[in-house]
């Protein structure tokens, strides 16, 4: 692990925290599409994180945390950039709600091992 992997892994936690944040007070799909608002600053972070995972983190770290979906992230990423006024937001949504609680605590999980090998 090199100190770019740490600071992309951080980066990244950094971003599912603001859109957990953003979040937190909506609790139905009708909530979020009619909060233009968060909507945008939630797709926006969510790009942030494909734009990461994909650029920042070394294919060795990506090959040895193969628990966590990095092709997923960028292949998101993209759908988002290349293809945003088709973006489906119940999958935004439910990505938001359902993968990205469990994708904090793998990071989170992968960041401290990463701090610990540091030592």
């Amino acid at each position: 692990m090199n100190d770019r992997d740490i600071k992309g892994i951080s980066r990244i936690i950094v971003h599912i925290e603001y859109i957990l944040d953003y979040m937190k007070e909506i609790n139905l799909i009708e909530e979020f599409n009619q909060n233009q608002l968060v909507v945008d600053a939630v797709v926006f972070n969510l790009s942030q994180i494909g734009e990461i995972s994909r650029y920042r983190i070394s294919s060795s770290l990506k090959e040895s945390a193969v628990n966590i979906s990095w092709h997923e992230m960028y292949g998101f990423r993209n759908r988002i950039v290349h293809d945003y006024d088709q973006i489906n937001m119940n999958v935004v949504y439910d990505t938001v709600k359902e993968d990205l609680p469990n994708l904090l605590a793998q990071l989170k999980k992968l960041q401290m091992a990463m701090k610990i090998s540091d030592m």
